[in-house]
C-alpha cells in the first residue's frame, strides 16, 4: 500500500500539481474524506455490535474522531511519513449539498414530504383530491345559496354552526392526511438471531430457500405472552398492535388500516383526526340534508295561489341536488363512521376486528380494552399526541457540529 502511495506521490510531482490541485481533481465520494479504502470498513475485523443511527445503510460508520479504524490508520501513516501523509490526502470540507441534507430527503419508504420536510402524506394524490372536492363542493354551495335564507328565515346560529362544523372537518381531514401516522424507526434490530436450521431431510436444506427464520421476541402483557415479529424490510421487531403498510412501505404503530382517500396510513398519531373527521363529516351530511329538506318543503308550503312541488324545486334548485347528493354520501360516511365508532367503543383496531374474523376466534383475548366502552373511546380521544420518531427536519449526520456517516456506528 505504502509503495502504491508512493508511486501516486511521484507522478503528481511529475505532473506539476499541487496538493490543492489533487484535491480538485479527486473524485467525489462517499469516502472522500476519510484515510482508508472503502475494502477496510467492509473487512470482517471492523464490524463489531452496532447501534443503528437514523441512517438507512447497514456500513459502519467512521468518526473523524475516535473512531478504532481511523486511528489505527493514523498510527501507520505517522510512523511511516507523517508530513506526506498531510500532503497526500488533505481533508476537505463537505459538500453544501450533502451538509444540507435532512432526514426526509434519504427516507427509504414511500412517503412524499413537502414543505421542507414538515408534511408528510403518500402517493394517492387523486383520490384525496376527490376527498377534498366531495367535502368543499357540497358545502360551499350549501353555504352560497341555501344558508342566505335560513339567516333570514330561521336563526343566524345556523349557519355560523354549520361553518364551525366545516373548518373542523377540513382541519381534521388535513391534519389526518399531513400528519406522520406513527411510523417506526428502522434498523433497530439489524441482525436478529435466527432459528437453527439443520434438518437435512428438508427438500430446501443446501438450496437458496434454505432461509432460517429470525426468532419471535416474546413481551407480557397484562399477564399473557405475545409474540413480537420480526419485519425483514424494516428490520425491527414490531411492537403490539403494529403492522407494516405495504402502501407506504413502513411498520406503523397501532395502525387501524391505510386510507385510500385521505393518502395516508391511520395510526396512533392520527387516528383521533381521523375519527374526529369521519364524525364531523357525517353530522355536516345530516346538517345539509335536514335544512335542505326543510328549504324546499318550506317553500313548497307558501306556494300561492296552489302548492306545487315543482315550482318549489324550480325556486331552490341547489337545496333539491343536496338533498340527493348528501343522502347517498350519507350511506358510505355514516356507515364508516359507525363501524369505527363500534371498534373505539370496543377498544379494537380495523386490523384485529378483520383479523378475528378471518380466523373465527371469538374467544381471543383483547388486552389492550379498559372493560369499559366509556374509557376506550375516552383514550382515544383524550391520550395525547407522541412525538414522531423519524426527525424529519434533522440533519442527516450531525455530531458536535460535525458531518458524519449516515450509518452503523461500531464498537468493540
Amino acid at each position: 500500500m505504502a509503495e502504491q502511495q508512493d508511486i501516486a506521490l511521484q507522478t503528481f510531482n511529475e505532473l506539476g500539481l499541487t496538493a490543492s490541485d489533487k484535491v480538485s481533481k479527486q473524485q467525489e465520494s462517499s469516502f472522500e474524506n476519510l484515510d482508508f479504502s472503502p475494502q477496510h470498513i467492509l473487512s470482517h475485523s471492523s464490524i463489531g455490535a452496532s447501534n443503528v443511527t437514523d441512517g438507512s445503510t447497514l456500513l459502519p460508520s467512521v468518526h473523524e474522531e475516535g473512531s478504532t479504524l481511523i486511528n489505527s490508520s493514523k498510527e501507520k501513516s505517522d510512523n511511516s511519513s507523517p508530513k506526506k501523509t498531510q500532503e497526500r490526502y488533505p481533508t476537505s470540507k463537505p459538500s453544501s449539498r450533502a451538509k444540507n441534507q435532512r432526514n426526509y430527503q434519504v427516507f427509504p419508504g414511500r412517503n412524499r414530504f413537502f414543505c421542507g420536510g414538515r408534511v408528510m402524506t403518500s402517493r394517492e394524490y387523486y383520490a384525496f383530491a376527490l376527498a377534498l372536492i366531495l367535502l368543499i363542493a357540497p358545502c360551499a354551495l350549501f353555504g352560497v345559496f341555501t344558508c342566505p335564507w335560513i339567516w333570514f328565515n330561521v336563526h343566524i346560529a345556523v349557519p355560523i354552526v354549520y361553518a364551525y362544523l366545516f373548518v373542523l372537518a377540513l382541519a381534521s381531514m388535513v391534519r389526518t392526511s399531513w400528519t406522520d401516522p406513527g411510523i417506526i424507526p428502522r434498523n433497530l434490530d439489524p441482525s436478529p438471531p435466527l432459528d437453527d436450521f439443520d434438518d437435512r431431510n428438508s427438500f430446501a436444506y443446501g438450496t437458496t430457500l434454505d432461509r432460517r427464520i429470525p426468532v419471535a421476541k416474546k413481551v407480557v402483557v397484562k399477564d399473557h405472552t405475545v409474540d413480537l415479529k420480526y419485519c425483514d424490510t424494516c428490520r425491527i421487531y414490531r411492537p403490539p398492535r403494529s403492522s407494516h403498510c405495504r402502501q407506504c412501505d413502513n411498520c406503523v404503530e397501532n395502525e387501524d388500516h391505510h386510507c385510500v382517500w385521505l393518502n395516508n396510513c391511520i395510526g396512533r398519531r392520527n387516528y383521533r383526526p381521523f375519527f374526529i373527521f369521519i364524525n364531523t363529516a357525517s353530522v355536516l351530511c345530516l346538517y345539509t340534508l335536514a335544512f335542505s329538506i326543510y328549504h324546499v318543503i318550506t317553500l313548497y308550503l307558501q306556494g300561492v295561489p296552489e302548492r306545487n312541488f315543482l315550482s318549489a324545486v324550480q325556486q331552490a334548485p341547489v337545496s333539491f341536488a343536496l338533498i340527493i347528493l348528501c343522502f347517498l354520501l350519507m350511506w358510505s360516511v355514516g356507515g364508516l363512521t359507525a363501524y369505527h365508532l363500534y371498534l373505539a367503543l370496543s377498544g379494537v383496531t380495523t386490523h384485529e376486528q378483520l383479523r378475528a374474523n378471518i380466523m373465527r376466534d371469538s374467544t381471543e383475548i383483547n388486552l389492550f380494552t379498559f372493560n369499559s366502552s366509556v374509557r376506550n373511546l375516552a383514550y382515544i380521544l383524550c391520550r395525547p399526541t407522541t412525538k414522531s420518531f423519524l426527525r424529519r427536519r434533522k440533519p442527516v449526520e450531525v455530531e458536535g457540529g460535525r458531518q458524519l456517516r449516515s450509518v452503523v456506528t461500531s464498537q468493540e
